[in-house]
């Protein structure tokens, strides 16, 4: 069975803004969607794009599956704190909402290990590879890009090529959300210290990980392995009180 792909609109900085408000206020699903509804209309005439962005909005931080409320609760702080933090809680979000956003990031954070610039045409070319040849799959990377742009964190620098924009991030709370996130996607069982500050699906922010800091972190759970300390993918990350 074919996976769903989802991310069909793009999503504009301000929007995540004012969806992440709203779940702040502490508002009903049905009365987030309506004040969505009304605030989306000022931009978006279609109804079905309306609708369509309206939907990523909602599940990216209103219908939370239990398992994320945690995060939830870290990206909400870090939204309100705005600039950066704010631009981490929505990627946070984003990555354990959309499995084909993470699979984007994740390859293009791989390709700025080489170099700072790719093409949209790498970029659907791999993606097929992941997900299979799909029309609609065309559609979508073009949207997730565009997100990207409204992100800050790619610049289209001529037709069809991009530049990646870093940013560095020293908030601790910052890297913990990230790295909660990477954590909640269970993508492996566990990841060694220095590879934590060069993870392809957090490309856009350059930050580093000691293990001192990540011993004195309340969020995760350091173990051994092979001489090693490692960063476990189970315990409390990710689910603390909500």
């Amino acid at each position: 069975m074919a996976r769903v792909i989802g991310m069909n609109r793009a999503v504009k900085l301000e929007w995540l803004n004012k969806t992440a408000e709203l779940v702040k206020q502490g508002l009903d699903d049905k009365t987030i969607r309506a004040e969505l509804q009304e605030y989306l209309s000022f931009e978006i005439d279609s109804a079905v794009n309306l609708k369509n962005t309206r939907t990523i909005l909602l599940q990216t931080w209103v219908y939370t599956p239990v398992e994320h409320l945690g995060i939830r609760k870290e990206a909400l702080s870090l939204v309100e704190k705005g600039s950066i933090d704010a631009l981490v809680g929505h990627w946070s979000m984003l990555l354990v909402t959309y499995p084909v956003f993470a699979d984007v990031c994740g390859l293009i954070g791989k390709l700025s290990n080489i170099q700072d610039t790719f093409t949209t045409t790498w970029l659907q070319q791999k993606l097929f590879e992941i997900w299979g040849e799909r029309g609609t799959l065309v559609h979508c990377v073009s949207r997730i890009l565009q997100t990207l742009r409204y992100l800050g964190v790619v610049e289209l620098e001529k037709t069809s090529v991009f530049r990646i924009k870093k940013q560095e991030l020293t908030s601790p709370k910052s890297i913990e959300v990230l790295l909660t996130a990477i954590l909640l996607l269970k993508e492996k069982a566990y990841y060694e210290i220095s590879e934590l500050s060069y993870l392809p699906k957090l490309f856009p922010f350059a930050f580093d990980v000691s293990y001192e800091w990540l011993h004195k972190s309340e969020m995760f759970k350091l173990d051994h392995f092979g001489g090693k300390a490692i960063l476990t993918s189970y315990g409390n990350a990710g689910a603390r009180d909500v």
